[in-house]
């Protein structure tokens, strides 16, 4: 048979056999005496021999099973019987330590019923192992966090959809770290501020924090970092310009299959795209107006200096006004009203593409395990996996 090292230095190999369901490795701990965990006195008595069969990483793709022969020893104070410890096992588990890490690192990306299956173990073992290590990980990667935080922080917190019936989770996110700071029920102001209330956020650390135009956040945010600058995220508020766009395009009952020439950028239009889009204005000059206001406002995000976009974005609010879309009216009193965080762009231009990604990462962690009943876990498995690489970029 092949002799390979077994790697547990603790424990040294007596014999080995190859069976039907994997290989069988006797083991037995090289020490000869123990200290009893009652008053600490080394003794070398020992009471009698058990042994414990457990599941250690596979070999050629072949099960691996360790048979411990552990002794258990007798005090000599109090002749209290005790058995001997291993570190790389933990008490009463019936898998080392290392393949309790390695079925973790396995369930990453992937479902616990799917490594369940694989592995040939019980879903619900699994699954204690998976959350019990999962726990440990999150508060050491929080530590991690809370250790290196710096100063100056940029923070984007935006919602995301759990479940049909408007069900929303709040997630925070370290902008320049890329890394999930925390979820919470809904998308309130209570769940914005329970968020923002962590240890490792504080008046002095946090510099600016991107939003979209939903007014909780904004009165969470200004009610714990009041010296904070707000930014509305710029995709939210060209959002609301093209909405305006597709409106007024609705008006225009017989117009069809034109969407798409309408809504996308000029600059990204072919040769045969821009005549067809030419003709369409043509044939509807009203609607014209509509695509002018758009691609006017586009131009304002391309703007250089903060002065020069605040008399843009006057400009554009007044026009807009006085078109005769009520749709384009509508936006343009919405950007009055959030004109300053609106402008604040200009002198910190950060967007909430980070988190968008990060929701589409989230997104597919709910599809891969087909929605979860446990929300609690949901979190974790998505603090787990969307804060790992940069949690460690931190430390080293």
């Amino acid at each position: 048979m092949l002799s390979i090292p077994l790697g547990l230095p603790e424990l040294k190999v007596i014999k080995q056999e190859l069976h039907s369901y994997g290989y069988a490795i006797h083991v037995e701990k090289t020490e000869t005496q123990e200290r009893c965990p009652h008053c600490g006195v080394a003794t070398s008595s020992v009471h009698d021999r058990r042994t414990r069969k457990v599941r250690d990483l596979a070999i050629f793709h072949q099960p691996v099973y360790l048979f411990v022969k552990v002794k258990r020893y007798r005090c000599w104070n109090g002749s209290q019987v005790f058995s001997a410890s291993l570190e790389s096992i933990e008490p009463n588990q019936h898998y080392t330590s290392r393949f309790c890490e390695h079925l973790y690192e396995l369930c990453e990306g992937s479902t616990i019923q799917e490594v369940s299956r694989k592995q040939r173990i019980p879903y619900t073992t699994l699954e204690r192992i998976y959350y019990s290590i999962a726990s440990k990980k999150a508060k050491e990667r929080q530590n991690t966090m809370e250790a290196s935080c710096p100063e100056g922080m940029v923070l984007s917190l935006d919602e995301i959809a759990v479940k049909k019936g408007h069900q929303y989770e709040t997630v925070l996110m370290d902008v320049k770290a890329g890394s999930v700071m925390g979820m919470h029920a809904d998308r309130q102001c209570n769940s914005a501020i329970h968020l923002l209330s962590q240890n490792v956020l504080s008046k002095e650390r946090v510099q600016t924090v991107i939003l979209d135009m939903w007014e909780p956040y904004h009165k969470a945010v200004r009610a714990l970092f009041p010296s904070a600058s707000i930014v509305i995220d710029k995709y939210h508020v060209v959002q609301k310009v093209t909405q305006a766009l597709d409106q007024a395009r609705k008006e225009c009952s017989p117009l069809k299959k034109a969407r798409y020439l309408l809504l996308k950028g000029c600059e990204k239009l072919r040769k045969d795209q821009r005549r067809r889009l030419d003709d369409i204005l043509e044939e509807y000059p009203v609607l014209s107006i509509a695509y002018y206001l758009k691609e006017l406002f586009r131009d304002f995000y391309r703007t250089d200096g903060y002065h020069e976009a605040k008399e843009r974005l006057e400009e554009w609010i007044q026009l807009a006004k006085q078109s005769p879309f009520t749709s384009f009216q509508e936006a343009a009193n919405t950007l009055e009203r959030w004109k300053e965080p609106i402008l604040s762009y200009f002198l910190c231009s950060y967007t909430n593409a980070r988190i968008e990604g990060t929701n589409h990462k989230i997104k597919n962690i709910k599809r891969r395990a087909y929605g979860y009943r446990n929300l609690e876990r949901f979190r974790l498995r998505v603090f787990l996996e969307c804060t790992g690489n940069t949690t460690s970029s931190q430390a080293a």
